[in-house]
Parts: C-alpha cells; sequence; structure tokens
C-alpha cells in the first residue's frame, strides 16, 4: 500500500496531509488492502475533506442571505437590492436612450472638459485619460464587492469536485457518481455566490462607465479636426468605424480599449495580491 501512496503523491494525485493521515489509519492492514480498497479509500478521504471546507462556506452564505433578506421585520424588502436593481435598470435606460446618455454625458462633461478636455488639442491623450477613470473606477469597485480569497476557495472546491465526479464516471462508480450528483446543487451555489457580486459591481460601473462614454461621443463630434495617425496608417478618423468588427463601433472604441485592456489586468492583479497578503496577515494575527 506505502508504495501506491507514494506513487500517488509523488504524482500529485493526493495531498501530503492526506497521505499521512491514510498511513497512519490503515497501518495495520498494508497487506489486506487491494488496489479497489485503496481508491476506495482515497476518494472516501477527498470526499471528508472537501465536507470538512465546506461549512464554513454554507456558515457564511447563510450569514450573508441573512443579512441581505434581514431589514426591521425580516421582511423580502432590502435597500440593498432595491439599489443594485434600480442602478441595473438605469443602465439599461440610459444604454437604449441616446437623448438620455448625451444628456448625462454633457453635464458630466462639465466637469471633465475642464480636468481632462484640453480644449481638444489632445483628443488621444483626452481618451487615454477617460479610459484609464473608467478602467480605475470600475476595477476598484469590483475589488471592493468581491472576496478573491473566498472565490478562489469556490472555484477550487468545485474544480476537485467536477475532477473526482468525472473520474468517477470513468471508473463506473454507479454509488459514488450517484451520491456526488446529489451535491451538484451544493456545488451550483457556491458558483453563484460567486457570480453574485460580478452582477452587483456590474449595475453600479456600467451608469458610471455608460456616463463617460456619453461624453466621450460628444466630445469627439465637438472636435473640429478628428484625423489622427496610428503605426498601420497615417490618417485615421476617429469618427470612422473601427476596421475588422463585427459591431459598428467608431475608431476612438479601439483607442479606448488598447488603454482599457493591459491597464485592467495590471490594476486586477495588483489589487488581488494586496487582498491575498491582507487575508494572509489577518490569519497569523489570530
Amino acid at each position: 500500500m506505502l508504495r501506491k501512496l507514494d506513487e500517488r503523491l509523488a504524482e500529485g494525485e493526493i495531498s501530503e496531509e492526506l497521505y499521512n493521515d491514510i498511513v497512519s489509519r490503515y497501518k495495520n492492514k498494508e497487506d489486506d488492502i487491494s488496489e479497489e480498497e485503496l481508491e476506495e479509500i482515497v476518494e472516501e478521504k477527498k470526499e471528508e475533506e472537501l465536507k470538512k471546507e465546506e461549512p464554513e462556506k454554507e456558515k457564511s452564505t447563510d450569514i450573508d442571505d441573512e443579512t441581505e433578506t434581514s431589514s426591521s421585520d425580516k421582511s423580502l424588502f432590502s435597500m440593498q437590492r432595491f439599489i443594485y436593481i434600480f442602478m441595473g435598470l438605469f443602465a439599461l435606460l440610459i444604454m437604449f436612450d441616446e437623448g438620455l446618455r448625451e444628456d448625462l454625458g454633457r453635464a458630466l462633461g462639465e466637469v471633465l472638459y475642464p480636468v481632462i478636455g484640453f480644449d481638444g488639442q489632445y483628443p488621444i491623450l483626452t481618451l487615454m485619460l477617460a479610459g484609464t477613470i473608467m478602467i480605475t473606477f470600475s476595477t476598484v469597485i469590483r475589488d471592493q464587492l468581491m472576496d478573491w480569497v473566498e472565490m478562489a476557495e469556490n472555484q477550487k472546491i468545485s474544480s476537485q469536485f467536477n475532477k473526482e465526479l468525472m473520474k468517477a464516471k470513468r471508473a463506473n462508480k454507479q454509488s459514488k457518481v450517484k451520491k456526488m450528483e446529489k451535491r451538484k446543487e451544493e456545488m451550483s451555489q457556491l458558483q453563484m455566490k460567486s457570480f453574485k457580486p460580478q452582477l452587483k459591481s456590474m449595475a453600479i460601473t456600467m451608469v458610471v462607465i455608460l456616463i463617460i462614454f456619453g461624453w466621450i461621443w460628444s466630445f469627439i463630434g465637438d472636435l473640429p479636426n478628428t484625423m489622427f495617425s496610428v503605426p498601420w496608417a497615417s490618417h485615421v478618423d476617429l469618427s470612422s468605424q473601427l476596421p475588422y468588427c463585427f459591431m459598428p463601433f467608431p475608431m476612438w472604441i479601439g483607442v479606448y480599449m488598447l488603454v482599457s485592456l493591459p491597464l485592467t489586468q495590471v490594476l486586477m492583479v495588483v489589487l488581488k495580491m494586496y487582498d491575498f497578503k491582507k487575508r494572509l496577515r489577518e490569519e497569523e494575527e489570530l
């Protein structure tokens, strides 16, 4: 049995903690345990590890649900939920109502134009700074609403569960497959718990982003000259259609994307590292 366990440990199929636990519990039965029995023992221990990780998740889920649904008399009304729904509907209204989007954009321009407008002399720099504002705002809001450590733990549990389920199906272990399929609902709840903060952050950030886009649209429309140079062309119109794009987006959307994609990745990495280090310090202090 030890040789088989050593092979599994070397291949990374089991953890060192699980290895030591199996050896300590079954050290007097090494000669009596067959390969199939060893497989069942390993699978049972892995299931026990998963069950140990889930109670804390279930407790936190219950606490979140109680906090979200409880008001003065535990009614279904929640001011926080109402705000998120209102922001989401407002974002949809701004998206489809061009007049409202332009009016809000021009109102925001009263603040942004004196700061990053540069009297229309440097439109590319204005686009880059506006994109930086949008990405920084949306990334910070997303980071505040999402628990990256908890999300990573949930993803690890779901990934391990799916891996074990596929392994059981390939081995044709019907009894184990039935047991694991009963836990699919629990895995779905974990995934939904990770997905809810993304919806909340989207409801808030989309309103601000759409209003800034509305201002940029009017800003570009008011420019006397919208031509600029790029590495692949000497004259490009900011108002012209973005090439090789399945949607009729203007060229300035491409400039925004060039700024937003790398900046988003950098900010997310920095904020995630900060959150993980902060959680480690908190655990070390306990």
